[in-house]
């Protein structure tokens, strides 16, 4: 084969990898990147896992609403994260079984007075809250007034306006107080309203991708590198 000839093969030879390595790609549905100290967290520990399986991955930013939606239509290959019960609610989905992380379900305020450290304690309370965060949803007392944001600077918006008495915020376990806070003179009450895990969703076709990826965030848990992975990435996090 002549040199112009073998040339062309190779082109045509690193095209079709490319595009079979694009096609490979999982897309996964995630949101406020930049001020939700959860979802940063967790991509960094994602990036970590996924790098470990040379599995390429795209993260697409979207409302959390319209994420799962997409997850459940097939449009999206699965979700940075969502609450244990939604596997038992969708067989169609793969929960990968370690958890990505143990959260709080932690409230703000800038009335003193209001101090919830119960579900029901928000009774009659406005409460502003990330539209699509399931476990707020489902908790929330009937009489609750519900806010729903579309990110946590949005949430502290309404609170340093006055038009909610309460913002809550899915945070990382055991973390600081959000940055956002101080310039609303917002202050975390002291008793967090339920600590939960939550777990990296993927369709129920990655079966066997997610068994892989289970396994390698429970090496990183037991070895304290999810750990250190989370802290260095909420290091300096405003």
């Amino acid at each position: 084969m002549s040199l112009p000839g073998l040339r062309v093969v190779c082109m045509g030879l690193c095209l079709l990898w490319a595009a079979a390595v694009q096609a490979d790609t999982l897309r996964i549905g995630s949101w406020d990147r930049k001020t939700d100290q959860l979802v940063i967290a967790t991509e960094a520990i994602l990036v970590q896992a996924y790098g470990e399986l040379r599995q390429p991955v795209e993260f697409v930013e979207l409302p959390v609403r319209r994420a799962m939606a997409m997850m459940l239509s097939g449009d999206l290959d699965g979700n940075f994260y969502r609450i244990a019960s939604l596997a038992e609610e969708h067989p169609s989905l793969f929960r990968v079984e370690s958890p990505i992380g143990m959260t709080e379900i932690r409230a703000y305020v800038t009335n003193p007075g209001i101090k919830p450290a119960a579900w029901s304690q928000l009774a009659g309370l406005r409460v502003a809250y990330q539209r699509g965060a399931l476990v707020v949803e489902r908790n929330l007392p009937p009489s609750s007034q519900r806010l729903e944001g579309s990110s946590i600077a949005e949430q502290f918006r309404m609170l340093g306006r006055g038009m909610a008495d309460v913002v809550l915020i899915v945070e990382p376990a055991n973390n600081k107080p959000h940055a956002l806070a101080k310039a609303k003179a917002a202050i975390r009450t002291d008793t967090a309203l339920q600590l939960i895990p939550l777990h990296h969703y993927l369709l129920g076709s990655h079966r066997d991708f997610g068994l892989r990826l289970g396994t390698v965030l429970a090496r990183m848990m037991a070895s304290g590198e999810l750990q250190m992975v989370r802290a260095k990435a909420l290091n300096g996090v405003d």
